[in-house]
């Protein structure tokens, strides 16, 4: 059997099997078996792939790790809280000193302070770079509000604060003409707010005249209609407002209006009474 052609040595013939000699000397050994030709395994055309299997994402590559931050060591700086309140300590002295160098009014002390805290906490946060931005927003914002909140709703001594003193002079813009009591228990309270906002003085005082001659020109207009019916009703109404009015500290301004209408109750009151006057003198 003639051994296959090598496919990757065509080139070279083939082996030729010839047998082995004889031992002269050892005649009766048989020779040694011929060499078993190995047969070589032919290549594949092409070698099979393998696919790469259905519905599976295709492994990334390993990332590097990122370094990681490392800890900072303890620093012998003080902690935000002490900062903080360093800076609120320090607003509130600041307030309290000008305060008692007369440099701020002493009724609105209370409210000063109030707003030195705010500022201080608003400063420290600012200056504060140990925080978030986010952190630092949220505080300095809570500062504004609380700043506010003071402004508005933080008494003075004395007890008003400015969100009564807007009251007040809303209060006496819509109170209704002719209630007295109703004007009379507010005058104390818009003295305090004129002497703790002076800014509303001006405005306080408007309001009180305007009230007074919207009641003086009700009460005239009622008793003009009542002259020709019941001008002794009318008489009596007169002098009892003149009389409540005659208490209050604006009463010069509508004294001779009141005056006036009285002078004409008397008027009518005496030609309603003549009359009567002549039938009593004829009976004697």
């Amino acid at each position: 059997m003639t051994s296959p052609v090598n496919p990757f040595e065509p080139w070279r013939p083939r082996e030729v099997p010839v047998p082995p000699p004889i031992h002269s000397a050892r005649p009766w050994r048989p020779p040694p078996p011929p060499p078993v030709a190995v047969a070589l395994e032919e290549p594949p055309v092409v070698e099979p792939v393998n696919p790469p299997p259905r519905n599976k994402r295709p492994k990334r590559p390993p990332q590097a790790k990122r370094p990681q931050p490392r800890t900072p060591l303890p620093c012998q700086r003080r902690t935000p809280i002490a900062q903080l309140t360093a800076f609120v300590v320090l607003g509130v002295l600041f307030v309290i000193c000008l305060d008692s160098m007369g440099w701020l009014t002493s009724p609105h002390t209370p409210r000063l302070i109030t707003l030195g805290a705010s500022a201080g906490l608003f400063i420290g946060m600012a200056f504060n770079s140990r925080r978030g931005w986010y952190n630092r927003l949220t505080w300095m914002a809570g500062a504004l509000a609380l700043a506010g909140i003071a402004a508005w709703f933080v008494p003075t001594v004395h007890g008003v604060n400015l969100w009564s003193a807007y009251r007040q002079v809303e209060a006496l813009r819509t109170l209704p003409a002719g209630d007295v009591a109703a004007f009379q228990r507010g005058a104390a309270t818009r003295r305090t707010v004129a002497e703790d906002f002076s800014s509303f003085a001006p405005d306080l005082t408007a309001a009180e005249q305007a009230w007074l001659r919207r009641t003086v020109d009700e009460a005239i207009e009622c008793s003009d209609h009542q002259l020709e019916t019941d001008p002794h009703a009318a008489l009596a109404d007169l002098q009892r407002l003149d009389a409540e009015l005659a208490q209050l500290e604006g009463y010069a301004l509508v004294q001779n209006e009141l005056k006036t209408a009285r002078a004409r109750a008397v008027q009518a009151c005496v030609k309603r009474v003549r009359p009567e006057a002549g039938d009593l003198r004829a009976k004697k």
